[in-house]
């Protein structure tokens, strides 16, 4: 015998044994090191299982008799009552079953709450049945140190069912519940939620809160103690209790805000739409609301454009800002009884200035009335008393005196124009009085439709023509196989109707059936609504693209006193891409411009004022 043999280890001869254990992992990894053997290579048989319920230190062994009180809630979760399962295995060396192996995977989800198997098609079950089958998935549930016999209800239901199914020759994936125990529900934490502060994280603070009828202002959270859960381990989950809160007293008016309350919230709701403000330690909504300045004391006040309220600021000193620098005002209708600082931004519905605006403010209205503007401007109708260097894009705008800045409109009306203006119009320019020079007055569709080309609008309504063709076609399809089926449809829906009635359980396949039928329907709906859509799409191009190209023709700059020299006069045409130009003398007198073809030449001529049906 040599030196090396004498210090080796002689290798363990495997014995199959049987032991008592709580821990069935615990058995087959000692017997796995003892014998130097992986812990794939071994197996065991369930010989018996005793469960204990301990409740208040007595210890109960469940039977027949006693099981119930593993299916009582209140037994179950006492954090004070333990449940323990001894298990008396035998351990033996894992043979490969040519007739029967149970593959596939154990699912858990992290509570321990919840596990299931999902059998794998590539099992081997030749030699099974619901007793077999059972008894495997509980040695499965053992190696995950999972209870048995207990929360498995669904399990026992499930075996069941996937034997219904197993003789079927499509085999797929069937997954079926180990066990279910009960779900911890979580504590409630008392909170107040002031939803009428729609920007929660906001830089600024914001004193004034447009809000809409029914919205809910305020809402209290009350605390509410959750309920400990048990898992499959048979292990109390804790909840954590919630943190002492109390309820804050909120006082209201309550002629404008309502108060609902129940065991779980308390809610204070609007009884109309207006600005929500806090007067005297009370809230209150106000549909008309005057305030002398919006500045950083009081907050922006934003989204009051969606409520139909009315808004007056009004700063009685000529050397302050009635709007703030930076400051944003939102409102329906708004009336500006000062001057807007800069950077400053307005959206409104209906707005009025009094005032002069910055620069740098930014102004967006359906219907602007301001008296001196010096900033950017964007409304469907706009009307300004000065225009000083400012911005304005509209589609009708009226200004009495205009010195310097940049106007864009589809029509323009201008009672005194000064000099070093730009205006840019679609269909016409009309100024009272001429009284400077150096302006341009443009006809100019490309700088009103943002620099749009017919070819490109050809060629968009050249896809929505092929998008129509193709809903067309969809839509026919689908309306055929409706016209085919809608008789078996009406069968399956009246008979649905009748089980209901009834009471009786209609079978699934009747219920996919009629699901299929309804997502049909539901198709041709939507195919309908988009091809509707898209047809008022190509409507709406074929007006835009027939108004571009006889704009320019139509288009007028008209004077009703004499032109001044040094005045730039402008046609653009898009199609073909031409601009024409005129400067003028000083000595054309009274009278508008237009475009006419003349030898099939483009040219710019005057006409007269007295003569154009437009004025």
């Amino acid at each position: 015998m040599g030196i090396f043999n004498f210090f080796k280890k002689e290798k363990k001869e495997f014995e199959e044994r049987v032991v008592i254990t709580s821990n069935v992992n615990e058995e087959l990894l000692k017997v796995s090191k003892e014998y130097e053997i992986p812990l794939s290579s071994l197996d065991f048989d369930l010989l018996n299982t005793k469960t204990y319920l301990s409740i208040k230190g007595d210890l109960i062994e469940i039977d027949n008799e006693s099981k119930s009180l593993l299916e009582d809630k209140d037994v179950l979760l006492n954090p004070e009552n333990e449940i323990k399962q001894i298990y008396e295995i035998k351990i033996k060396k894992y043979k490969l079953n040519d007739k029967f192996e149970l593959l596939g995977k154990v699912k858990i989800n992290p509570l321990y709450t919840k596990a299931s198997f999902i059998i794998s098609p590539n099992s081997i079950l030749k030699d099974i049945s619901e007793i077999k089958l059972y008894n495997e998935l509980n040695k499965k549930k053992l190696r995950n140190s999972l209870l048995i016999y207990v929360f498995d209800k669904k399990m026992q239901d499930d075996i069941k069912e996937f034997f219904k199914l197993f003789l079927k020759s499509d085999k797929k994936p069937f997954e079926i519940e180990l066990c279910e125990g009960i779900e911890p529900v979580s504590s409630k934490e008392g909170k107040v939620l002031l939803l009428y502060k729609k920007r929660q994280n906001s830089v600024k603070k914001e004193l004034i809160y447009p809000v809409k009828e029914n919205e809910i202002l305020i809402k209290i959270i009350k605390p509410k103690e959750g309920k400990n859960g048990r898992n499959c381990r048979g292990e109390i989950i804790y909840v954590k209790k919630p943190d002492k809160f109390s309820i804050p007293e909120i006082e209201f008016d309550e002629k404008t805000i309502k108060k609902i309350e129940d065991e779980e919230k308390i809610e204070f709701i609007a009884r109309k739409d207006g600005f929500l403000i806090k007067e005297d330690g009370k809230f209150i909504i106000k549909d008309e609301l005057y305030v002398k300045q919006i500045n950083l004391k009081t907050g922006d006040v934003k989204d009051g454009n969606n409520t139909d309220v009315k808004m007056f600021i009004k700063e009685g000193d000529v050397l302050k800002e009635a709007i703030a620098d930076n400051m944003i005002v939102e409102a329906k209708e708004l009336t500006v009884k000062g001057n807007v600082g800069n950077k400053a931004k307005i959206r409104s519905i209906n707005l009025k200035i009094e005032g002069q605006t910055h620069k740098n403010s930014v102004i967006e209205a359906k219907k602007a009335d301001i008296f001196k503007h010096k900033g950017f401007l964007k409304t469907q109708e706009g009307k300004v008393e000065f225009l000083e260097g400012g911005i304005i894009e509209a589609k009708k705008v009226y200004i009495k005196n205009a010195v310097g800045g940049e106007i864009l409109a589809q029509e323009i009306y201008i009672e005194n124009l000064f000099s070093h203006l730009k205006i840019y119009a679609l269909k016409e320019i009309k100024i009272k009085n001429i009284l400077g020079e150096e302006n341009l007055l443009s006809i100019s569709p490309a700088k009103i439709i943002k620099d749009v080309s017919i070819d490109n609008l050809k060629q968009k309504l050249i896809q929505k023509e092929q998008n129509i063709s193709l809903l067309k076609r969809e839509l026919e399809k689908n309306l055929k196989i409706w016209e085919r089926n809608k008789d078996a449809y009406n069968d399956l829906k009246n008979l649905y109707i009748s089980n209901k009635k009834k009471n009786k359980k209609t079978s699934s396949s009747v219920l996919v059936k009629l699901k299929e039928y309804q997502i049909l329907q539901n198709k041709i709906t939507s195919l309908k609504e988009k091809l509707f859509l898209i047809e008022k799409e190509k409507k709406e191009l074929l007006e835009l693209i027939e108004n571009l190209q006889s704009a320019v023709f139509n288009a007028k700059i008209i004077s009703f006193s004499p032109w001044k020299a040094y005045n730039r006069i402008e046609f653009d045409l898009l199609e073909p891409p031409v601009s024409l130009r005129y400067d003028t003398k000083g000595n054309e007198g009274i009278c508008g411009f237009k475009i006419k073809m003349e030898n099939e030449t483009l040219k710019i001529v005057k006409i007269k004022v007295e003569n154009d049906s437009s004025t």
